[in-house]
């Protein structure tokens, strides 16, 4: 339900708008406003409509004459122009009528003079219609099978995958499958909109026409550049009743090693060789085992001694599958099933370090050793090693009844001073599980994966020359339940 104060809000922006536009000498009609906009010593009549989410949304402009303007990726499927990037929406500008109009102008200089500094957006998909078939279709590296025919089979979670193959002339069993062909169409200047336009593109010796009209053909699947970038799009192809051929595109996405550490940073590739050490595989550590990964991590020791509890599973990145394996054990076979690394990438020692020996060896193998044991003896052991051969590690823990967490480099950066002790604990009372031991921390998951986070951070500024501090860091975290209890 819309507030007065939104209704009045929206009312004034699009009176102002529009007060904006008859000043500029636009007329109103049927379907929304109508002039005229000077650029480069010309002049091109638009219309410029309104949406329904105005001003949250900008106005759509389209040219009186569809093809007064050349067909270009700066325009959409319908023929209005492409004004306004997805991130560039601070502060709403389009409500002043003024400026927005100048952005037009800009825009068709910019047509006029053949886009000079164009970004090479592959985004083909916008100039499809989206086919009624909603499963995902993946595909794996597309470059060994340029120009060549594919069958794409159900899998699971409503997905359709790639293979090899054609369609048998008789074969029953093969009816849910789809057939398709793979074109390389190479540099595309001008974004084709109809199966004419990908038609052209292609050898005509394939004869894909035929094997579509005949349904031999449903899928197509599109190989494209633009500069320096790669890209694809896979459509669906069927013959009409008028002759024509209708192209719809479908929901498709790689399969590949690069997609999916393409969103891990800019950094990824230079963590790619680089084995970590971690310590402690449990609330924290788990979570640093998980964050190196999905970072670009891919060699990882798991040193733990401790099992995984039904009572971990709350701040633990394992589920309840893993109850009763070793925690270094559950985790690696986490890592390797997540994100399906090579099992020989990540070792699991179910064992503590409590010698110099041991110590000595996981330094001098790794590039870094990441302490998460809460193990005061550890840690000391560590540190100590790690001065003895001038390497470093980081060590993380949470303190004062989990309202707190530091991250400490161990021996500090440049001679810097160590952070300063941590003064005493929480306020909470202890809570014990039956048996004897160490009572049951009480720090929220939200503030362990904080630690952990955290921890990774400084891990990573180590291991590409760019620490955060030369000793580390202590945050103290605002818990509600901690707070309003005083």
């Amino acid at each position: 339900m819309m507030t007065a104060e939104h209704e009045e809000y929206v009312a004034y922006s699009r009176q102002h708008f529009e007060e904006g536009l008859i000043r500029a000498g636009f007329t109103e009609n049927e379907r929304g406003w109508r002039g005229e906009i000077a650029h480069s010593g010309e002049a091109t009549d638009v219309e410029i409509l309104l949406p329904v989410r105005f001003p949250f949304r900008p106005p759509r402009v389209n040219p009186v004459d569809p093809d007064a303007v050349p067909w270009s990726w700066h325009r959409e499927l319908d023929g209005s122009l492409c004004l306004v990037a997805e991130d560039d929406h601070d502060d709403l500008w389009w409500t002043e009528a003024a400026a927005f109009l100048e952005h037009i102008a800009a825009w068709l200089e910019d047509s006029d003079a053949g886009w000079p500094a164009d970004r090479p957006d592959l985004d083909l998909e916008r100039y499809f219609h989206p086919s009624e078939d909603e499963r995902l279709y993946l595909y794996d590296d597309l470059a060994h099978r340029r120009n060549s025919f594919v069958r794409f089979r159900p899998s699971s979670n409503s997905t359709m995958r790639i293979g090899s193959g054609t369609r048998p002339a008789k074969s029953s069993k093969h009816r849910k499958d789809r057939f398709g062909y793979i074109a390389d169409l190479g540099e595309i200047d001008t974004p084709p909109r109809t199966w004419a336009d990908v038609a052209a593109r292609i050898d005509p010796s394939v004869d894909l026409d035929r094997r579509i009209r005949n349904k031999l053909i449903t899928i197509v699947v599109l190989i494209y550049r633009r500069g320096d970038h790669d890209a694809a799009i896979t459509l669906e192809v069927r013959p009409t009743k008028d002759g024509d051929i209708d192209v719809r595109r479908l929901r498709a996405a790689a399969d590949t090693t690069a997609a999916r550490t393409a969103r891990a940073g800019l950094i990824a590739p230079r963590l790619g060789q680089a084995r970590v050490a971690i310590v402690g595989v449990g609330a924290i550590g788990s979570f640093v085992a998980d964050m190196l990964v999905r970072s670009g991590v891919r060699y990882l020791t798991l040193v733990d001694d401790d099992i995984v509890m039904p009572g971990n599973l709350i701040r633990h990145l394992v589920g309840s599958e893993m109850v009763g394996l070793p925690k270094a054990a559950a985790v690696r076979r986490h890592l390797i099933s997540r994100h399906e690394i090579p099992p020989g990438s990540v070792e699991g020692l179910v064992e503590a370090v409590t010698s110099g020996d041991a110590a000595m060896e996981l330094l001098t193998n790794h590039e870094l050793v990441v302490d998460a044991s809460a193990d005061f003896a550890t840690t000391a052991l560590l540190h100590v090693m790690a001065k003895s051969v001038q390497k470093r590690i980081v060590s993380v823990s949470i303190q004062d009844d989990g309202t707190a967490f530091r991250i400490d480099l161990l021996p500090p950066l440049d001679e810097a001073d160590a952070l300063p002790r941590s003064s005493g604990g929480g306020d909470a009372p202890p809570l014990f599980e039956a048996g004897c031991g160490s009572p049951v921390s009480p720090t929220p998951p939200h503030v362990a994966i904080e630690a952990a986070a955290t921890a990774v951070r400084h891990a990573i500024g180590l291991l590409t020359d760019r620490p955060l501090h030369p000793s580390g860091e202590v945050r103290d975290v605002l818990i509600a339940a901690a707070r309003t209890s005083q």
